[in-house]
C-alpha cells in the first residue's frame, strides 16, 4: 500500500512538471506574440513534426559553448522562409520555433534579441541556416 501511495505521488509530480512548462511555454509565446508588432500576420509556432525536424537538426551542430556555434565554412544562401530558434535561455524557451520569411526575422531582430542572445534560423529546406551571436554578428552556412 506505501509503495503504491508513492509511486502515485511521483505520478502526481511528473504530471505536474509537464503541466508547469507547458505553462511556462504559453508564457513565452504570449510574450512574444505581444512584442512582435503583427506577430499574427507574419510568423506561426512550428507543430510537433516540424519541431522533430528541427530537434534533430540543432543536434548535428557543432557548439563552442552552449549557444555559440563553431561555424566551419561560410555558405550564403537565397533565404526564403525560415525557424527562428533561441538558442539561450530558459528550457522552456529552447522548446519555441517560430516560422516566417527570413526578411522579416531579421527585421525584428531587435524583438527577438530580447529573448536570447544568440539566434539560429533555420531554412525550411533544413540544409542551410543563419546564425546570429551576442555581437549582432551575422553568420551563414550549412549542414552536409
Amino acid at each position: 500500500m506505501e509503495h503504491e501511495r508513492k509511486e502515485l505521488l511521483a505520478q502526481k509530480r511528473a504530471q505536474l512538471k509537464i503541466k508547469q512548462k507547458r505553462a511556462e511555454i504559453q508564457q513565452y509565446k504570449d510574450r512574444l506574440t505581444k512584442s512582435i508588432e503583427h506577430f499574427s500576420q507574419k510568423y506561426r509556432y512550428a507543430d510537433e513534426a516540424e519541431a522533430l525536424k528541427i530537434e534533430t537538426f540543432i543536434s548535428k551542430l557543432n557548439f563552442k559553448q552552449p549557444g555559440q556555434l563553431a561555424i566551419q565554412e561560410v555558405c550564403p544562401y537565397p533565404h526564403g522562409n525560415a525557424y527562428l530558434c533561441f538558442l539561450m535561455g530558459t528550457d522552456a524557451l529552447f522548446e519555441i520555433y517560430v516560422f516566417g520569411k527570413y526578411s522579416d526575422i531579421m527585421s525584428d531582430h531587435d524583438a527577438w534579441e530580447v529573448f536570447s542572445p544568440y539566434l539560429l534560423l533555420l531554412d525550411e529546406d533544413f540544409i542551410h541556416y543563419t546564425y546570429i551571436n551576442d555581437n549582432g554578428e551575422v553568420l551563414e552556412s550549412r549542414v552536409s
